[in-house]
């Protein structure tokens, strides 16, 4: 057992992949996940099993697809008697196993065997301060219009010490700390930031310049390459034509600066258990559960299949990992498959991700294979029962409604999106009507027709039931 590597699974919400320096974002400000990132495996084409909060955790928490555990969104919920969470296999051979931060798995069971949440804290919500400031001084943008008050950025009221993240952090070393020092720790950190509301603490707030900032501005009424569902919901949702110009570089200025502060606080954590000697046997694993928009391609947010949205850092360090860059298509949906392998530890039959231990260990490169992302919108009723599925399979992404249980029916042209992502990794030249694609679209909807025919689908559920 003492032979086992330690696990630290840091985690973020709704970060995107171009958000840390190593990923040559020239105004990225991350030199603590940097280094740990250049030590180790990083794969610059994950994706997320699902591009919101619940569907993605609950897909990494198993090792399932969404339509396999019947949770396709966050108002959908895991039933009680199936799946089973991956944690408990870690636990049932030697591993004390704690999770802190942002859980939001919707179960009415505990992933973790030690488990504490903290969120928000009472200083700020998602919509609103709860604190008296300045909204002028410190720079605040509200979403006014469409379905959700965002408060999309402004400057936290109070210090790095403060945020909620640093209390995980505290929480978490204290843990450490406790534990049985006799045997391995599987210890998950997940942080809300930089999940909106996107309220940073200075310096962090005015660390970026936002003019270096250099994302493409989309309005809505100019993309002739979006989709229905992008025109009738995403830009209604959050769209760019609700914000100036000035409110949208203060948003993008606040959120790498947010990134920056999540970064400087995870430096404090491997500083701390550096000095405890807890990384000297410690396999760590980076991941975000999904992107975010940032008035590119016309909207804020999530539930795109657009890269900055699907599309997450993901990488590996520690222990015999090798020093590399993948550009391989994976799913993030691979993590814990990945660290139950590496662990050495006995994987449940269930698990429907694939592993990429060999990757890490040896280098090969992972097998090529499609790699699938899938979402219910009816969060805020729009479609609500209706499948959406993105495949990216080499250099092709398609995204389109498919019902497992009627092929046909969601199958709609107009809701078709596809892209060349070799060239146009922008994703600006919607490929779906284009003759010469054709034979590209059938074969990736036949793609998507064999995955679901090798498992079983699964009904969501609803939160309310």
């Amino acid at each position: 057992m003492p032979d086992r590597p330690n696990i630290l699974w840091l985690m973020t919400d709704e970060q995107r992949a171009d958000s840390l320096g190593y990923s040559a974002t020239p105004w990225a400000q991350t030199p603590n996940l940097d280094q740990v990132a250049l030590s180790g495996t990083r794969f610059s084409a994950a994706y997320t099993p699902s591009p919101v909060c619940v569907s993605a955790r609950a897909c990494m928490l198993t090792g399932r697809y969404g339509s396999s555990i019947g949770v396709l969104g966050n108002h959908h919920r895991l039933k009680l008697d199936d799946p089973r969470f991956l944690p408990w296999v870690f636990a049932a051979q030697g591993y004390q196993v704690a999770g802190f931060g942002k859980h939001h798995y919707n179960s009415h069971r505990q992933a973790f065997d030690f488990e504490q949440q903290h969120i928000l804290g009472d200083r700020v919500d998602y919509y609103a301060y709860r604190t008296a400031l300045d909204a002028a001084e410190a720079g605040v943008v509200r979403y006014n219009g469409g379905r959700s008050p965002w408060l999309f950025a402004g400057r936290y009221p109070g210090t790095i010490d403060d945020l909620p993240e640093m209390h995980n952090v505290n929480t978490a070393l204290a843990w450490v700390r406790r534990r049985d020092p006799s045997r391995p720790f599987l210890l998950r950190l997940s942080f809300n930031a930089p999940h909106t509301p996107v309220v940073t603490p200075a310096p962090f707030d005015t660390l970026i310049d936002p003019d270096a900032i250099d994302l493409p501005l989309d309005r809505p009424p100019n993309m002739a390459f979006a989709s229905a569902t992008h025109r009738d919901y995403l830009c209604d949702y959050a769209g760019t034509q609700r914000l100036t110009d000035a409110q949208i570089r203060r948003a993008r200025q606040c959120y790498y600066g947010h990134v920056a502060c999540v970064d400087a606080i995870l430096g404090r954590l491997l500083d701390e258990l550096r000095a405890l000697g807890e990384l000297e046997n410690t396999l760590i694993a980076f991941v975000s559960d999904h992107g975010a928009h940032l008035g590119d391609h016309g909207f804020f947010q999530k539930q795109s299949f657009w890269d900055p949205s699907s599309r997450v850092p993901f990488f590996f360090a520690g222990l015999g990992i090798r020093r590399q860059r993948v550009d391989t298509p994976v799913s993030a949906g691979s993590l814990l498959p990945t660290l139950l392998d590496l662990a050495g530890l006995t994987k449940p039959e269930t698990i429907e991700f694939a592993s990429l231990s060999a990757t890490l260990r040896a280098g090969s490169a992972p097998q090529a294979a499609p790699v699938f992302s899938e979402l219910d919108h009816g969060v805020q009723d729009y479609r609500q029962g209706d499948r959406y599925v993105m495949v990216r399979d080499g250099r092709w992404k398609l995204s389109l409604y498919r019902d497992p249980r009627d092929r046909d029916h969601y199958a709609g042209a107009e809701d078709r999106v596809l892209f060349d992502m070799e060239s146009d990794p922008q994703e600006y030249v919607n490929r779906a009507d284009d003759p010469a694609c054709a034979s590209v679209i059938s074969a990736m909807i036949a793609r998507i027709d064999a995955w679901d025919r090798s498992r079983a689908v699964q009904t969501p559920t609803p939160v309310a039931e």
